[in-house]
């Protein structure tokens, strides 16, 4: 076995180390010579019919008259244009830069918005991964309905979602977000419903694979969720967020009978009160499929506050780390790091782990790993074979589809990961484990946030596969 240390968390914390002293972008904005500079005397706005012109001018890094170094001018339009990209607002943004003297520039952005209005069908797998569902292609765990979002609502960055859902989970949602209430656009709010219901319930796990009970003719769990969310963002890259949730879940009796760990106290209906801090610092170029920059994210979240919340009151903690180089005209690297903290351990229901979507060490697709802590490390390195090659398809309904953007990129990787757990480790041999895999990958990236991977990998148990995923890898 590669590793027999027991002692995890020490590799984590030495990568955080690493991440934040080897800052190449930091160190390329220092270093400046204020000898030489040029004055921003205007700026024009290029393309936009919905959006609002403040909604553009928010992510400038820069205002008008300001004083540039001619050192970091480049610095300046790069970072504009990966601003103004992260907003998920456009497929394209351009920023030129026009002299009318050595000292004086005016700098054009021009974007190319995105479609807005999604009325989309639904039909989606509900598993962990798409491979876990691919290995059985099991039809009544499919989720089928309608899902209709207006992005970029009223042209100032809001989002509206309806979405009306039957099949395995049956589900109603609603949701608004509106990013700036003030004038100065620093605070924001969402608000939310959710009400979902299933025949099935996952009541635990044994050999890492999840344990179900399923009665047609009853349902097993009904939930109901609202939420309220602060946002306050001050600047350009960072970003607090304040939430309050409140659930509201009703538990069949055959659920209790089967696990006592489900939930603290055997209630048929709990209600419970949460609280959620995020803190966000975003520098990615292109937050979709990043390739330089970096992006940090902090959780505290509180779910029950022991009073009147059926005994539920567990607090922990999350943190993530993502750095990305650029090496070469087409070579990259990568690094993702993420951990967990929990003061007290939460009832199985709400216990989380590593296996559920990308929060997973690659060549473990087909396992959960539920636990109290854990720590999370990948790494790949990426070879461009295609570096955004754009494709113009005219017989597509609208201009804002015709031009296609792809990128390829071959990588290798390697992923580790220690899931620690009090209960769990007794009946699921990768708790209390090292994780370790490596692999290959063939990644694919086009317009509205679109990925697609292919990957090979192998883990520590030499077990081996190619698997199928939808989202960036880290």
């Amino acid at each position: 076995m590669l590793f027999r240390s027991t002692n995890f968390y020490p590799i984590v914390w030495m990568l955080l180390l690493l991440l934040f002293v080897f800052n190449p972008t930091k160190a390329s904005a220092e270093g400046i010579n204020m000898d030489t500079a040029v004055v921003v005397v205007e700026y024009k706005i290029i393309g936009n019919k919905t959006t609002k012109n403040h909604i553009i001018e928010r992510e400038f890094p820069f205002s008008l008259n300001d004083t540039i170094s001619k050192n970091k001018l480049n610095y300046i339009i790069e970072r504009t244009q990966s601003n103004l990209m992260n907003t998920l607002l456009f497929n394209f943004v351009n920023v030129d830069v026009v002299y009318f003297t050595d000292e004086i520039i005016s700098i054009y952005v021009t974007v190319e918005e995105r479609w807005y209005w999604w009325p989309l069908p639904i039909f989606e797998v509900q598993e962990t991964n798409f491979n876990t569902w691919w290995e059985t292609k099991n039809f009544d765990r499919v989720n089928y309905g309608l899902y209709l979002a207006k992005e970029n609502f009223r042209g100032r960055k809001e989002r509206l979602v309806f979405k009306a859902q039957g099949g395995y989970t049956e589900k109603a949602e609603f949701r608004y977000h509106v990013p700036y209430l003030n004038k100065k656009q620093t605070q924001g709010f969402m608000v939310g419903f959710n009400y979902n219901r299933n025949h099935e319930v996952m009541y635990g796990t044994t050999d890492n694979k999840r344990d179900f009970v399923k009665m047609d003719e009853l349902y097993l769990q009904e939930q109901f969720v609202s939420r309220i969310n602060y946002e306050y963002r001050p600047k350009l890259y960072n970003l607090h967020s304040f939430e309050v949730r409140h659930h509201y879940f009703s538990i069949a009796d055959t659920v209790f009978a089967l696990s006592d760990e489900f939930l603290e106290k055997k209630d048929n209906n709990t209600s419970l009160f949460s609280f959620l801090y995020t803190f966000k610092r975003d520098k990615r170029n292109f937050k979709s499929y990043p390739t330089k920059g970096y992006f940090a994210e902090f959780n505290v979240i509180k779910n029950g506050f022991g009073i009147s919340d059926h005994n539920i009151d567990a607090l922990y903690g999350l943190f993530s780390l993502r750095k990305y180089w650029k090496m070469g005209s087409r070579t990259y690297f990568a690094v993702y790091t993420k951990g967990k903290y929990s003061l007290e351990r939460p009832p199985f229901y709400l216990l989380g782990g590593l296996g559920y979507n990308n929060n997973l060490v690659r060549g473990y697709e087909f396992y959960v790993i539920h636990g109290e802590h854990y720590g999370l490390a990948k790494t790949q390195f990426r070879y461009a074979l295609v570096d955004n090659k754009i494709t113009y398809l005219p017989f597509l309904f609208s201009e804002k589809f015709k031009k296609v953007p792809l990128s390829v990129y071959s990588g290798l990787f390697f992923d580790t990961g220690y899931v620690y757990d009090r209960e769990l480790s007794k009946t699921n041999s990768l708790n209390n484990t090292h994780l370790y895999s490596a692999g290959v990958a063939l990644d694919f990236v086009t317009y509205y946030d679109v990925v697609f991977r292919v990957e090979y990998s192998i883990n520590h148990l030499n077990e081996h596969g190619l698997f199928l995923h939808f989202v960036a890898p880290l």
